[in-house]
């Protein structure tokens, strides 16, 4: 499947229909919704470094003409798109992003995934051009603010929450609330989350809610046996030594002992003999099971690694940002990594940087395509030139 196939799949109505549904283009004399949703696409996969100004720029070029073939014409600066961008709503990409979620996680069978891995990714920049987040406390970091982005990913990037106040530089609060926040039809999914989370009642309340998760643990964390090791030898993994599985009841702060026991799994690390330990709420999968399952959770590290050297998600676009222009471009670039995630797997191509390249320049041979077409020249001399190999 090729790039402008991949973004056939968005239907045009679709754009019109939540503006509608959103009222976004209330008062917009120029650079309606539809518009700067396509600009952002544009700019988020062809341009390493984006910024105001390249968006003032890639609106005036003929690539982005055509991609936005049929809209009116218009002169726009920098500004105007930087005002635009800080007042709209950002309930529009929003809901946009979680529509494109269902398209395209139907064409890639994402929904046979059985986990969901949760973990957070941060921006900290001076406190003079962030007029949201929290500030970092103690050291030379304290004039720098935050901004946290959690996500939840499966094949895709399923969920997406931004978060600014103080209470959320813990990832207790940041990840109970998006794990908690996730949609019912996702109760199945395994939630595999690093060891941000370790308080004993967020726990509880994924066992009383039955969300099930697997996570790490520290190794000198104090609990009480409940069932005794139920290995009756050592259980042997590509990377793990696993000796002891067993129930327990985990005790936080104060030592006040959890009301939900947790499965308890400990072992060695083959390489370097150091010792892990996991906690899950899962019975029904064997101990080796379950950490090849945590091995999984890499893929979202791989993930945010992604996000920001190929789409350039750490770069804020202007020197002065608000909540609302934030938001906009995490949805924003969230569904220009859909597109890339999909093109990536319907193509089964390896790495990402090749694979942003690819797309890029089969969307810009298609458009030249379109042009050739429009101007009364023959696409199949066209189709024939290019499917001749170089010399």
């Amino acid at each position: 499947m090729d790039a402008s196939q991949i973004l056939s799949l968005i239907p045009s109505s679709l754009l019109k229909e939540l503006a509608i549904e959103t009222d976004v283009n209330r008062y917009a004399k120029k650079l309606r919704a539809e518009v700067v949703f396509k600009l952002l696409m544009h700019c988020i996969l062809s341009h390493k470094d984006n910024s105001l100004r390249t968006m003032e720029s890639a609106y005036e070029s003929i690539v982005f003409n055509l991609l936005n073939s049929g809209s009116k014409k218009q002169q726009i600066s920098f500004s105007s798109i930087s005002e635009r961008l800080s007042v709209m709503k950002p309930e529009y990409f929003e809901k946009l992003y979680r529509a494109i979620v269902k398209i395209y996680a139907g064409e890639i069978k994402e929904k046979e995934s059985t986990i969901i891995r949760f973990d957070s990714t941060i921006v900290a920049l001076s406190s003079q051009l962030l007029k949201v987040g929290y500030l970092l406390k103690g050291g030379d970091a304290a004039h720098l603010k935050q901004l946290k982005f959690t996500i939840g990913f499966s094949e895709l990037p399923m969920s997406a929450d931004f978060y600014t106040g103080q209470i959320y530089n813990s990832e207790n609060t940041a990840l109970k609330a998006s794990i908690l926040a996730q949609q019912p039809d996702k109760g199945s999914m395994i939630r595999i989350l690093d060891r941000g989370i370790s308080s004993r009642k967020t726990y509880d309340e994924f066992i009383d809610k039955k969300i099930p998760f697997i996570s790490r643990l520290n190794n000198n964390s104090k609990h009480e046996i409940i069932i005794k090791n139920e290995l009756q030898i050592p259980l042997d993994t590509a990377t793990l030594q696993i000796h002891s599985d067993q129930w327990v009841y985990l005790f936080g702060e104060g030592k006040v002992k959890a009301k939900q026991p947790v499965r308890y799994i400990q072992g060695n690390q083959i390489m370097g003999n150091e010792p892990i330990t996991f906690v899950t709420n899962i019975s029904e999968l064997d101990a080796a099971q379950i950490t090849d399952l945590y091995k999984r959770r890499w893929d979202i590290e791989v993930f945010f690694k992604f996000l920001k050297q190929e789409l350039n998600f750490s770069h804020l676009i202007n020197r002065s940002e608000n909540g609302i222009r934030i938001r906009i471009m995490l949805y924003a670039t969230l569904i220009a990594a859909i597109l890339l995630l999909v093109y990536k797997k319907k193509n089964g191509l390896s790495g990402y940087k090749i694979m942003k390249q690819k797309f890029v320049q089969e969307l810009e041979k298609s458009i030249t395509r379109d042009i050739v077409i429009m101007t009364g020249g023959d696409p199949i001399i066209f189709d024939n030139i290019f499917s001749k190999p170089p010399d």
